[in-house]
């Protein structure tokens, strides 16, 4: 009887500490295999790639830049090289590249894309996953962090560009450092009006031809035309509408908002990014208490385009310690 009873107490010890419905705490490795599909988040069907599965590694999920960019050059370039490693989770946001937009055109704000990362998170099946974003996607990434901590294993940061009033006169200044006499004439007359600092940042960009926004994003012109036919190649557009919502929603309180977090963090900047990168990536070093920033002397805006094999190494570092 004595026997009976301990076997009854075991059980019922143990049945108190499985919830009730959950068989096992979330894995830390993708269970899906390789290939594309499509996860409804929010109620939107989102474009996702797993690629390098059978590495059996934590998930490294690609935060695209835009806003409302894609994934297509990256997958191209550096991507193959980071599968080679680790399992990679390509997904691209609402209304950008394969994703479905959604019915509202105003609905993109940073709360929504940071609520559809975690539901991302939860569809995979994992417990934390490591954010690998670039551009505007190293600040959502660094924004998704901030609001769910315990869920990201590490950041990596590649020319995280907040666009503030501050990132749009380095903007400004890029432009200007690079344009000829006609661009400089016009930037100059453009700083001279009373207009807003927003209003003066897109004269600028609309004054400058595509030659000079590929002087701008890249140090070495062979890859800006690669860049550039990937583009093409692809057919996909950036429809505008999330980048408006960000404008007119935007804080420029990122720096602010990361202060204190703890999260294992790689900032990687180019240090002739004239989209703002450096500057940004140089305020958060300052105040990302478990950061580290590596500078690439051969980029501007796309290290991971501009020194490839560097940044896939870097990566395989940070996240694998080898």
């Amino acid at each position: 009887m004595r026997y009976l009873y301990s076997l009854l107490l075991v059980a019922v010890l143990f049945s108190c500490t499985q919830p009730a419905g959950t068989s096992q705490a979330p894995e830390s490795k993708v269970q899906a295999k390789d290939g594309e599909q499509f996860y409804t988040l929010n109620g939107i069907k989102h474009w996702v790639k797993i690629k390098g599965s059978e590495n059996s590694t934590p998930p490294i999920v690609i935060v695209h830049g835009g806003p409302g960019g894609n994934n297509y050059n990256f997958e191209r370039t550096v991507g193959p090289k980071i599968e080679a490693f680790a399992t990679v989770v390509y997904y691209e946001q609402r209304g950008s590249g394969r994703s479905e937009a959604p019915k509202d055109p105003d609905d993109y704000l940073l709360q929504t894309l940071i609520s559809d990362l975690e539901q991302l998170r939860d569809a995979l099946g994992v417990e934390k996953m490591t954010l690998l974003g670039y551009s505007f996607g190293a600040e959502l990434a660094l924004r998704y962090a901030i609001a769910h901590p315990e869920r990201v294993e590490k950041l990596i940061l590649s020319s995280p560009a907040e666009l503030s009033k501050a990132n749009m006169l380095v903007q400004i200044q890029g432009f200007y450092a690079i344009g000829d006499s006609t661009l400089k004439a016009g930037i100059e007359q453009i700083l001279q009006d009373s207009t807003s600092i927003e209003d003066k940042y897109g004269k600028v960009w609309n004054l400058s031809s595509s030659n000079v926004v590929d002087r701008f994003l890249f140090l070495n012109p062979e890859l800006a035309q690669k860049n550039r036919q990937m583009w093409q190649e692809s057919k996909l557009k950036n429809t505008g509408l999330m980048a408006k919502v960000y404008l007119k929603h935007n804080k420029a309180d990122l720096v602010q908002q990361a202060t204190g977090l703890k999260t294992p963090t790689l900032i990687i900047s180019g240090v002739h990014d004239k989209n703002g990168g450096l500057h940004t990536g140089l305020a958060l070093k300052q105040v990302l208490s478990n950061s580290m920033i590596k500078l690439y002397e051969n980029s501007a805006h796309f290290p991971d385009m501009e020194e490839e094999d560097r940044f896939a190494a870097d990566v395989k570092m940070f996240t694998q310690g080898k």
